[in-house]
């Protein structure tokens, strides 16, 4: 899967699935530092996801400091040729110009690999 560098980001985009509808998200930063995926709340609302109240609470810490995002289980995310099923995700708020970060919650189950001299994400499977 070719990804783009581009703001100092290596961007790529994702598909989930959300009580059958599904998405395209573009714009995800591939961030081998985060632990979990987490997309911007906004961008999702238009196929159900949202918080309610009973959903988890997840606290991360980062660069910018404390944040909280709920949790919700999609039917499926599709990343590089890899489907995870019942996966779970958090939704959150991010201050930068991205839709949301691949974390290695993602990247370490689909024992994924960044090809840098050809701006590609691999399975190690390939």
């Amino acid at each position: 899967m070719r990804i783009e560098y581009s703001g100092g980001l290596l961007l790529a985009s994702l598909t989930i699935t959300y009580r059958g509808q599904s998405k395209i998200i573009d714009r995800m930063a591939i961030d081998t530092g985060a632990a979990h995926t987490i997309i911007v709340s906004d961008v999702v609302d238009d196929i159900g996801i949202a918080f309610k109240i009973g959903d988890p609470i997840n606290r991360s810490f980062g660069v910018g400091g404390t944040d909280y995002a709920f949790e919700k289980t999609v039917d499926s995310l599709e990343f590089g040729g890899v489907r995870m099923t019942s996966k779970p995700l958090d939704f959150g708020h991010i201050d930068w110009d991205i839709n949301g970060l691949i974390g290695l919650d993602v990247l370490i189950l689909g024992r994924f690999v960044i090809d840098f001299d050809n701006m590609e994400i691999t399975t190690n499977e390939d």
